[in-house]
This record gives C-alpha cells, sequence and structure tokens, in this order.
C-alpha cells in the first residue's frame, strides 16, 4: 500500500543472501534453531516479494505455501514479520485477481478478526472483492488508479482489472445482442474507442456506428432439458415424502 515495502535485492541468491544475520535467542528453542527460521523466513519474504516484481506468480505462489508454516506453526516462538500482512494481503489480492473466489475467502477466514477492519493489507483486498460481488466494477478501476498499492500490489492489480473485464465482456456477451460502444467503453474500464476496437477485435466483436454487435448478432435461444428437470423435481418430491 503507501506505506513502502523495504528495497528488495536484485536477485533470489541476493535475497537469501541479505537475511539478517542471528542474533538472540527464544524461550523454548536453541539458539542456533530459532536463528535458523529467522534466516529461511526472512529469505522467503524477500523471495515472495522479489517474485511479484519478476511478474512470477507461480514462484509467489511458492514463497507464499511456505512461509505460512513460519507464520502459523512458529508464529508463537519467533518474533513478528513486518512483512507477514504486507505478503498475505498480497496473496489475497493475487486470488482474487485470478478469480479463485473460495480460496480467497479461504485464506480470509484464516485472519484474526481484529485485524480485518483495521489492517490496511487485509481491509483493501477486502473491499475489493465487496465491490466485485455488488458490481461496482468503477472502484475496482478507481483504486487502481489512484496507486493504492505501491510496485508490487500493481502488478496484481492489473490482473485484477484484466480479469474484471473479461467476466464484465462475458456477461454483456450473454445479456445483450448490441449495445452502444460508448456505454461498453465504460462498462469495460477502456480509456478510449481505440482500445475498445482492440479488444472487440479479439473476442470477434463488431464495431460499427457506435454499436458493438456481439457474435453473429442473432438472439440465441437456450434450451431447456425438460425431461431432466422433471425426473428431477419428481425425485425430490418422493424424497420429501419419506422425510414427512
Amino acid at each position: 500500500l503507501n506505506q513502502k515495502l523495504p528495497e528488495l535485492p536484485a536477485t533470489p541468491a541476493a535475497a537469501a543472501a541479505a537475511a539478517p544475520s542471528p542474533t538472540g535467542s527464544a524461550s523454548g528453542l536453541p539458539a542456533g534453531t530459532r536463528d535458523a527460521l529467522l534466516v529461511a523466513r526472512e529469505a522467503l519474504e524477500l523471495g515472495a516479494l522479489l517474485a511479484v516484481r519478476a511478474a512470477d506468480t507461480p514462484a509467489f505462489e511458492r514463497h507464499v505455501s511456505q512461509l505460512k508454516s513460519y507464520y502459523t506453526d512458529c508464529g508463537a516462538l519467533l518474533p513478528a514479520s513486518e512483512r507477514q500482512w504486507p505478503i498475505l494481503g498480497l496473496n489475497l489480492l493475487r486470488l482474487l485477481a485470478q478469480n479463485r473466489i473460495a480460496e480467497f475467502h479461504t485464506e480470509l477466514e484464516l485472519v484474526p478478526p481484529e485485524l480485518m477492519h483495521t489492517n490496511v493489507y487485509i481491509k483493501f483486498p477486502a473491499q475489493l472483492e465487496q465491490h466485485i460481488m455488488e458490481g461496482s466494477y468503477n472502484r475496482v478501476l478507481v483504486a487502481k488508479n489512484e496507486s493504492v498499492y505501491e510496485q508490487e500490489g500493481m502488478y496484481f492489480m492489473d490482473m485484477l482489472v484484466d480479469t474484471v473485464r473479461e467476466e464484465i465482456a462475458e456477461c454483456s456477451e450473454k445479456a445483450y445482442v448490441s449495445i452502444g460502444a460508448s456505454e461498453l467503453q465504460s462498462l469495460l474500464m477502456l480509456a478510449d474507442e481505440t482500445e475498445l476496437a482492440q479488444y472487440a477485435e479479439q473476442r470477434g466483436w463488431r464495431v460499427s456506428g457506435g454499436v458493438v454487435t456481439f457474435g453473429d448478432g442473432e438472439p440465441k435461444l437456450l434450451a431447456l432439458p425438460a425431461t431432466q428437470l422433471i425426473a428431477e423435481t419428481l425425485a425430490y418430491a418422493k424424497e420429501l415424502e419419506r422425510i414427512v
């Protein structure tokens, strides 16, 4: 977010080398074990942030998966990390951008309730998900344009805008035969008519006279599986009779 993350090394090897020197000890753990855990956690955190800057989403996902053990299993034995919530917030934003909503909510459930509305790194992706569910897509674009995130988050914000745009495009194709170009441009959060024309060409739409036509322009009639619906309804009725 607007709070800047620390400067990152140039390579994963440098990330591991940049881990802090082992110092001190914690109750319940030998000094060497604690130091090794701290170094490993630091290296994984730097690797996760470096993966985002390198636009390597799979690498970021792997690093976060490994970090969860340090944040949960070792959470009571190690000092809190200032990078924990920024990284977990980025992970929530990644899941949202990839349209993995079920996993997004699973991860959100693991966040302590008191942090849901107070921690800015968790609150922001949660609010974005709410905007998307409400259909307030313009708020997603506003959040991106206001640069709420620094460099690391902007990569996932770009992915999120693309994901939302694809959802709107698919819904528009199913809901309309044609629509005004200016209205569709606003819906898709595109900057100008040139971007709309390029996007329309990618999806096989026709743009003419200020109107965008989807597919062949003919209304599509959806066939209802009547026989299947009747059979399922009768089966449900029989089950209800047994219950009663």
